[in-house]
């Protein structure tokens, strides 16, 4: 069985006061020796200067982490702006896409292999959504097919995320089901899947089916519990989830993503590792058990 990866998104730390941006060294320095293999940093080129995004890529390579991906800013409340993919307005999709291309272009600068963009309206709106759902998908599609190809020539992966029908639009990309079947449509290879555990809770049959529907699409894991919280502190079935990624073959990285993060930086960071890699003992002794029987 081979040994899982796992990096820490920064942005989770803010609960703590803890900004990368103005403490970097204090904030890779926790990463580092709580065990974790690399960082995920959210993207946003027009906002800070392609210089930081490189300090903080040196530093964290100096201590031998990678940066695991770069994340799009594509919900309001994260963007501080509207991002939509699939919105009806022209030059409000061209304007997420252009977004999009932006941070791939910083993805090759820092040589990260992995970005993640989602479909998520200016305003969410339960149960329903006022554009209707194929006119949404065409959207999305036409949106992702040009980022996957203008990203594919540039040699960056791109993982669409599923977020939960509250945040994102009710009936569409919600599920990995979705995005598997958007992924196919398209049929570009560097088009895949990210599955964020809190999402595929409450969207797909369970995380560990999520996993084994997205299989050879899936990229990259935004890790937290049932409840958004450390694993462990929810009701996922993370045992099973080992079990899934081991049968994948799964070699992309498992991203911490609790929000709120809690109650303090050594305690979220190292109780989550620590809980993730007892259980990647266990289901390893367990499947050489099976082996000898």
């Amino acid at each position: 069985m081979a040994q899982l990866r796992y990096s820490v998104i920064v942005d989770t730390l803010t609960s703590f006061g803890l900004d990368i941006w103005e403490q970097p060294h204090e904030v890779l320095e926790l990463i580092k020796n709580a065990g974790y293999d690399g960082i995920d940093l959210t993207a946003e080129p027009d906002r800070i200067a392609i210089g930081r995004y490189r300090e903080i890529a040196e530093i964290a390579r100096s201590m031998d982490m990678e940066i695991a991906a770069l994340l799009g800013a594509w919900a309001t409340w994260h963007a501080g702006e509207a991002r939509d993919l699939a919105s009806t307005d022209d030059a409000a999709r061209r304007y997420a896409i252009g977004y999009a291309q932006k941070c791939t272009d910083l993805a090759v600068d820092l040589n990260v292999s992995v970005y993640e963009i989602c479909c998520c309206p200016a305003e969410p709106k339960y149960p329903e959504h006022d554009v209707p759902l194929p006119t949404v998908r065409q959207n999305f599609v036409q949106s992702a097919r040009e980022i996957s190809r203008y990203a594919g020539e540039r040699g960056v992966r791109v993982a669409m995320e599923p977020v939960n029908r509250f945040e994102g639009y009710a009936g569409f990309m919600n599920s990995v089901v979705d995005a598997v079947g958007v992924a196919d449509e398209i049929g570009e290879d560097n088009l895949g899947v990210m599955v964020d555990f809190f999402h595929a809770n409450i969207e797909d049959v369970s995380v560990a089916d999520a996993i084994r529907r997205a299989e050879r699409r899936l990229m990259l894991i935004h890790l937290a519990d049932s409840n958004r919280q450390m694993p462990g502190m929810g009701h996922i079935d993370f045992t099973g989830v080992i079990r899934e990624l081991d049968e994948i073959g799964f070699e992309g990285y498992l991203s911490l993503d609790c929000l709120p993060a809690r109650p303090d930086p050594t305690t979220y960071l190292g109780h989550s590792i620590d809980y993730m890699k007892r259980l990647e003992e266990a289901v390893a002794l367990e499947k050489r058990l099976s082996e000898m029987s």
